[in-house]
């Protein structure tokens, strides 16, 4: 029987899946294949939009929105003008009354007397107004409420469930049941063509800090994910796709996590960059010596910062910047799937997205300056050194443009993920796979990982842990290289 491992790519803005295939139980020489996914027009694709659509039937679809099937959305409800009654100056208001109605017989204490009469009134209007604004707010807020449930289009829910922060939107429907639904309809597609004869490894964004909590949330959602397909649908896609989403809600469980889950389900769960760098490293391709990968994707640019052992990426340090080629796009006029990127996106735009970029790196080279000069007895200068003209290898669909992938500080040996990293493999289709290999990697280093108990993640705070301390009384001569 062959060996089936699903690298499943699961993506902020796309998701791609390489599948290794290996014969005699696994002892052959592996064969690979990237799952086409068919378009709304039945043409097959590589990449799998990561959107869900709530459709006029309140069925769901997913990865394509289908304008002839979205559900309606109401307009955005406006607050409405409250009519107030009008508020008056009571010292004004009380002149104007005395002088109007006052007699032979009215004295200076009666404009005393008529202001404390008009405090009064004032208060009471005062009173009544804020009651209709009060009135009119709930009732924009129960609007708004509405407006918000009625939404029909989801997207970025894994970057809000894996990364948080200003990803995070209100939606009716939590982010992390729409990975266990999206994820669910991958299984359906793969299930159909493979059947459950498979392991799955799928990427999470993380670094040593972070890697265990979200490997335990991967593993609970694509548990959860897997329940749905096998234990509530009993494999039947049109059954999941016919449901209707409250019912759909209702028989979505959320696992419980155990030691045991990856087991029985079959699943492996890697850091992203880790995968994506094993692809290069397994062979050799990348020299030892700190460097940094920035992976620029359609929803988030992600930097890793590691080291090579044993020809086995070390990351060290993870960030997630929350700007890619849609952030590029949109801030420049136009929707990236329109086409025409490198004409249409504003320098000033450009600019701003790789500022962000070097100020990340800049504070990372300097905090590695501070560390080395505060834990060791190594001279800042071995560290400056050593850091010179190091590698930045590039990744994703922003690899593509040479304007987004500029040296930074000290990183100036730039790479690019060409497609000789698969000249040795046995790959379907390679001429056309291998034209998209800045975007497949990830899928495929995910298909090549073995097990995810051999991941070694090494924290930051160990990095110079090698090098003679601050407290040791020698200074012994230390090579640049040893930084």
């Amino acid at each position: 029987m062959d060996r089936i491992r699903i690298g499943l790519d699961f993506g902020t803005h796309q998701t791609k899946v390489c599948v290794q295939c290996t014969p005699d139980e696994g002892h052959g020489e592996p064969n690979y294949e990237f799952f086409q996914f068919k378009d709304l027009m039945g043409v097959k694709q590589y990449f799998l939009p990561s959107v869900i659509q709530i459709n006029d039937d309140d069925t769901l679809s997913y990865g394509y929105v289908d304008e002839s099937r979205r559900k309606p959305k109401p307009d955005e409800p406006v607050k409405q003008n409250v009519e107030l009654i009008e508020e008056f100056d009571v010292v004004d208001m009380a002149g104007k009354l005395y002088d109007k109605y006052a007699t032979k017989d009215n004295n200076p204490e009666d404009m005393h007397a008529l202001a404390e009469m008009l405090k009064i009134r004032l208060l009471h209007i005062k009173a009544k107004n804020k009651v209709n604004q009060d009135e009119a707010e709930k009732i924009y807020e129960s609007q708004l409420r509405d407006h918000r449930e009625a939404k029909n289009i989801f997207r970025y829910f894994k970057q809000a469930t894996f990364i948080g922060g200003e990803w995070v939107r209100t939606s009716p429907i939590s982010n992390r049941i729409l990975c266990i639904w999206y994820l669910a309809y991958i299984i359906f597609l793969l299930e159909e063509k493979y059947g459950d004869n498979f392991r799955i490894h799928m990427g999470i964004p993380a670094d040593e800090e972070s890697y265990e909590a979200k490997k335990r949330l991967a593993d609970v959602i694509l548990a959860s994910a897997y329940h749905l397909v096998e234990e509530v649908y009993h494999n039947s896609l049109q059954d999941f796709l016919n449901e209707k989403k409250d019912e759909l809600l209702q028989k979505t469980v959320t696992e419980n996590y155990s030691d045991n889950l990856k087991a029985l389900y079959q699943m492996n769960i890697f850091p992203e960059a880790y995968a994506n760098l094993t692809a290069l490293t397994s062979r050799g391709k990348l020299p030892e010596g700190m460097s940094l990968t920035a992976d620029i994707g359609g929803g988030t640019t992600d930097v890793s910062f590691f080291t090579i052992e044993n020809r086995l990426p070390m990351i060290y340090k993870y960030w997630s910047i929350p700007r890619g080629l849609n952030y590029v796009a949109e801030r420049s006029g136009f929707d990236y799937s329109d086409g025409h990127f490198t004409e249409r996106a504003q320098q000033e735009v450009i600019d701003k997205y790789n500022r962000k970029k070097h100020e990340l790196i800049y504070n990372l080279v300097r905090d590695l300056k501070r560390k080395i000069r505060e834990e060791t007895s190594i001279p800042v200068q071995n560290l400056t050194d050593a850091l010179k003209d190091r590698i930045l290898v590039y990744s994703g669909g922003g690899s593509t443009f040479d304007f987004l992938t500029m040296p930074i500080d000290t990183f100036t040996d730039i790479r690019i993920i060409e497609p000789s990293i698969w000249n040795e493999e046995n790959i379907k289709d390679k001429a056309a796979v291998s034209k998209l290999s800045q975007l497949l990697t990830t899928a495929y280093g995910l298909s090549v990982c073995e097990d995810d108990e051999a991941v070694k993640l090494k924290s930051y705070s160990s990095l110079f842990s090698h090098l003679p301390r601050k407290h040791d009384n020698e200074r012994p001569e230390i090579s640049k290289d040893q930084c």
